[in-house]
């Protein structure tokens, strides 16, 4: 046991040994002054490195022991205390190679530490209660991890924020995109030096394609640190909308792990490409902005949601069935068909196109939804085997399956709360087998469309529907998919409107998710 815990706080001083330039600034973020960051940081390096040797050499492992318990008291304390204050600054307990935001679970992964080394100094005696409190703390630890935010990929709504800049103006995501252009995010990190290197050329890009392409960088560490870091820009400037994310929660929230990283948005708020790691695909999607416009290369492959079948999707509909035939005996449907970067399949699965939903009483960007659970061919972006029912657990996917003459598509034009539940995980009510409670992401903006609300748009804002934006790929794919296999699909018609205008929106191309 000492042993471990020795390899544990050597790894721990050496990856802050060669962290040095981030060290300091972590300490800042904890809240101690300035002036005190740069002793702390040699002092925490030099007393974990004699905690280590002196849990290493079996005379001193007692003494090692207990110098760790004090070690660890502290860093849980200034933790809980950060905690419950509401920040959550980035924990480098192993330097730059793991970066992530402290939580009451860092606290829980500190005491199962502790309880090793309280066991260790106190020579190995009563092993049952601190294998109960190892156990316990373990579980404590496991369970208050947060939950993963799910892979960003394309046609994901881009998830919200606000963040400050270089002269201290707050920037969100609708301000970003208020030019109607295509948004590149550009993650960094203050103690990445590779991003240190390609902010030059990010200064660069937003020179010259500024006009076509709108670029920030979201940096984690705080705002002067981020200042500085992008001061080597073309003649001495560091590059425009350079935004501070002091906690790394933005980060966070897109599932960065890896800097430099960027990822491409359009003007519908609209994930358009992978996530791009390193200097040269970073690159690839500058071109790939380039040739987006704001989004029209989704728009081309979308579908009118309400009408007959445009040409794109017949197009669509003959390659899948190309496909389709090519991988399935003949006269036999397949279970399931891989079409436009999703899948289709034949199996159980939650279906919200028209669900209500209420707020979370646990996280507000997620919403709960009560959705039906039904069993035949729906399409969605995870592989069939991921969405393999399991239990209780079903996944949310798309179809219109339930669809009938009392089905309508109704637009919601006014900004408003609605839920985006497509590809997320959802668990059987154990009050009613035919219903599905979902965990979804909340999301707020205008003109999108429900399968719920029988046409009364009042209440689009009362009520949060399971709901889609416009101009999204997924439903020509699901139609190109059903009716290459023979199936066939009949989507609701639109609300009826007073206005021209308004049948016009209710009508454009759209993925309901």
């Amino acid at each position: 046991m000492a042993n471990v815990l020795a390899a544990i706080f050597g790894c721990a001083a050496v990856a802050k040994l060669t962290d040095r330039r981030a060290l300091p600034q972590a300490i800042v973020d904890f809240g101690l002054p300035a002036r005190t960051a740069t002793p702390l940081g040699g002092l925490l390096v030099v007393c974990e490195f004699a905690v280590a040797l002196a849990l290493a050499v079996r005379p001193w492992a007692r003494g090692g022991a207990l110098g760790a318990l004090v070690l660890l008291a502290g860093f849980s304390a200034a933790i809980a205390l950060n905690v419950s204050r509401g920040r959550t600054p980035a924990c480098r307990c192993f330097g730059g190679a793991h970066t992530a935001p402290v939580g009451w679970s860092t606290v829980a992964r500190n005491g199962l530490l502790a309880t090793l080394a309280a066991f260790v100094a106190l020579g190995g005696r009563f092993p049952w209660l601190f294998a109960g409190l190892a156990a316990a703390t373990a579980l404590a630890w496991l369970g208050l991890r947060p939950v993963r935010i799910r892979k960003v990929r394309p046609g994901m709504v881009a998830r919200g924020f606000s963040l400050p800049d270089e002269t201290g103006r707050t920037w969100t995501m609708d301000s970003l995109l208020a030019a109607h252009r295509p948004l590149l995010l550009v993650f960094s990190d203050q103690a990445c030096s590779a991003c240190s290197a390609l902010l030059p050329q990010v200064a660069g890009w937003q020179e010259t394609y500024g006009e076509r392409v709108t670029i920030a960088v979201v940096s984690g560490g705080t705002q002067h640190a981020n200042v500085l870091a992008g001061a080597d820009g073309p003649d001495g400037a560091a590059p425009h909308r350079l935004l501070a994310d002091a906690h790394r929660r933005v980060l966070a929230d897109y599932g960065v792990t890896a800097t430099p990283s960027a990822v491409l948005i359009n003007a519908e708020r609209v994930v358009v490409a992978a996530p791009a790691v390193g200097a040269a695909e970073i690159r690839g999607l500058i071109e790939k902005a380039l040739r987006t416009r704001g989004g029209s290369t989704i728009a081309r492959r979308a579908v009118l949601f309400a009408s007959a079948a445009l040409a794109p999707a017949l197009a669509s509909a003959c390659t899948a069935a190309r496909d389709i035939r090519s991988i399935a005996p003949s006269g036999t449907p397949p279970k399931q068909v891989e079409v436009g970067g999703g899948w289709l399949c034949d199996q159980r699965y939650a279906l919200c196109t028209s669900a209500s939903c209420e707020p979370s009483p646990d996280d507000p960007n997620v919403v709960i939804c009560r959705c039906a659970v039904e069993d035949g061919y729906s399409y969605g972006f995870t592989s069939c085997d991921e969405r393999a029912p399991k239990r209780d657990k079903l996944i949310s996917t798309f179809s219109v399956q339930n669809t009938s003459s009392r089905t309508h598509a109704m637009t919601c034009t006014d900004r408003a709360r609605w839920a985006n539940c497509l590809d997320v995980t959802c668990h059987i009510d154990p009050q009613d087998p035919h219903r599905a409670l979902c965990h979804c992401q909340s999301v707020e903006s205008e003109n999108f469309l429900t399968f719920g609300g029988n046409c009364d748009t009042r209440t689009c804002a009362t009520v949060i529907w399971s709901a889609a934006t416009q101009e999204l790929p997924g439903v020509a794919e699901y139609k190109s998919a059903m009716k290459g296999i023979g199936l066939p699909v009949t989507f609701p018609e639109a609300c009826p409107s007073s206005t021209p205008e308004a049948i016009s929106r209710s009508v454009q191309p759209l993925r309901v998710r």
